[in-house]
């Protein structure tokens, strides 16, 4: 035996839910799950002392965006802004460094006007006044919305696609949203190969520090240029090389369907692999964001008569894109945050008619926020797998029964009616929209609150989750959504040794306090990748 953690209190999430003294690992398995009298006997190289302290499974970040998480960070972030102008002075700080750094565009993101004194958008005009020679972006916090100036707009306006997306962006105001925020990459210069490698090491250090293991990650269409096969071949020479020390299993996104054609034509399919990265879903986005007023609702907006959101496909062309996936044997999710957009999803899910052939049909809806007792019933009849971010409690909850009104806040972020229920449910953080932290996203699904512990008796308190139930989400139940539930989410023999180390037992600790615990120590293959 490699090593052998021991004098622990090991929650191995199995079948009947054993708590356990010690782990041995042998060659990158789990190999001994058992008591400190039954360690005590075995033969082992290195031996490490838990002092009491918790291992659970390795942390599984079922959605986010790893690859722009990295990209955001080494850009103009506007997470902390609370004006206009805030925005404008970070991104003047930027600029101003352009004499020792040429810059060919600026690309800014994370800001939200729900925060600022005083709620309104950036307009053209000011980012103009910033810069006119090179195209700026400013990014809404839900990735959703987006703002830029007068030069990247008349690039925009260039390319090919621009009469597909006209309808999404407001020309006088320089005002973008969903499919022309996603195509404006197209007018930033793509990174070379070896950037993207930097930018993808640079997340799975991040990502390790968190205790995470695995990550379910749309990084596609993240980066400027949208250059897929680049970010394709990026992951698999580092995986080649040994060098990522994370398992990654990739939610594909394409904006246009004839781009998803190319790359099954190429060959590529759910469940390729290599050693640490894997081909997953198909991501689709029907829908945009509840903080910018577009995700699908079947009523309208509060104060809004006319507006209730927009899709991205109407339900024959969705109807054709489900059934193509299926028939090649592709698994997919797809970004809805309205029940009108899930309507269609489930629709189109329900109508493939080569579902029953598809050896990868675990099919799942992304976010399945603004849910009701319908919406849910039809998650469950089809087999459909809700891929939830309980940290939007802390960013949505002053939000939504402005949006939508009280009279629709009934089976919304239902997450433990989910569970109940029996649909099949992954937890994911979203990131960079929000943090990766696996620990409070835990505490926001236990308790119900916002990160300041408020309301004291949380938030539609009805669907709060137990500890074990929010732990699930981010090991047992998000390998389920990516088909390796069978060697890793649980700690049991023959499984890969991914391990966390938690300086506080959960189970036992006051809720409140989940979101203080620390990451002692990440283990990935039975590898020490990570001590605080």
């Amino acid at each position: 035996m490699d090593t052998l953690l021991y004098n622990g209190i090991i929650s191995t999430l199995d079948d009947a839910d054993t708590i356990a003294e010690a782990v041995g690992i042998t060659d990158g398995r789990i190999t001994f799950v058992g008591t400190d009298a039954q360690a005590a006997r075995l033969s082992c190289a290195r031996r490490i002392d838990l002092q009491g302290r918790m291992v659970l499974p390795g942390f599984i970040d079922a959605h986010l965006h790893m690859l722009h998480y990295a990209f955001v960070e080494k850009s103009v972030k506007l997470f902390d802004c609370r004006s206009v102008e805030d925005m404008l002075d970070a991104a003047a700080a930027r600029l101003s460094q352009r004499g020792s750094k040429p810059l060919s565009w600026l690309f800014c993101r994370g800001w939200n006007e729900e925060l600022f004194d005083e709620p309104r958008y950036p307009d053209k005009k000011e980012l103009d006044a910033l810069a006119d020679d090179i195209p700026i972006i400013m990014v809404r916090v839900c990735g959703h919305t987006a703002v830029c100036n007068s030069c990247g707009l008349e690039k925009l306006k260039k390319i090919k696609e621009y009469p597909e997306i006209r309808r999404d962006v407001d020309e006088e105001h320089g005002i973008l949203k969903e499919n022309a925020v996603q195509f404006f990459y197209a007018v930033l210069d793509a990174p070379a190969q070896e950037e993207v490698e930097d930018y993808i090491k640079f997340g799975i250090e991040k990502l390790n520090e968190a205790g995470i293991t695995g990550i379910q990650s749309d990084d596609l269409a993240s980066l400027p240029g949208k250059n897929w096969r680049r970010i394709m071949a990026a992951f698999k020479a580092l995986d080649s090389r040994g060098e990522m020390n994370l398992r990654i299993y990739e939610q594909c996104l394409f904006e246009r369907f004839e781009d998803l054609k190319t790359f099954i034509a190429e060959g590529y399919r759910t469940g390729q692999k290599g050693n640490f990265f894997t081909i997953g879903p198909v991501k689709l986005l029907q829908d945009g964001s509840l903080g910018a007023r577009t995700a699908a609702l079947s009523q309208p907006y509060e104060g809004e008569p006319d507006n209730t959101g927009l899709i991205i496909y109407e339900q024959e062309e969705l109807n054709e894109i489900v059934a193509f996936c299926d028939q090649h044997q592709m698994q997919i999710a797809v970004h809805c945050i309205g029940d009108r957009a899930m309507d269609m999803v489930i629709e189109a899910v329900a109508r493939s008619p080569y579902r029953k052939e598809n050896p990868k049909d675990r099919h799942g809806i992304v976010h399945a926020q603004i849910t009701n007792a319908e919406v849910l019933q039809a998650m469950k009849d089809h087999d459909i797998i809700a891929y939830i971010q309980p940290v939007f409690i802390d960013l949505d909850m002053d939000v939504v029964e402005p949006r939508i009104g009280s009279r629709r806040m009934e089976k919304i972020y239902a997450w433990k009616t989910m569970l109940d229920m029996g649909i099949p449910a992954a937890g994911g953080s979203d990131a960079p929209v929000v943090s990766f932290d696996i620990l409070e996203n835990i505490y926001f699904a236990v308790t119900r609150k916002n990160i300041h512990g408020q309301p004291e008796t949380g938030w539609l308190p009805s669907e709060r989750m137990t500890v074990q139930e929010a732990i699930r989400l981010f090991t047992k139940d998000a390998a389920y959504a990516s088909y390796t539930e069978d060697i890793n989410g649980t700690i049991e023999t023959g499984k890969y040794a991914d391990l966390v180390v938690l300086d506080k037992n959960l189970y036992e600790i006051d809720p409140d306090a989940i979101k203080d615990a620390q990451v002692e120590m990440t283990i990935l293959n039975g590898k020490v990748i990570y001590e605080r």
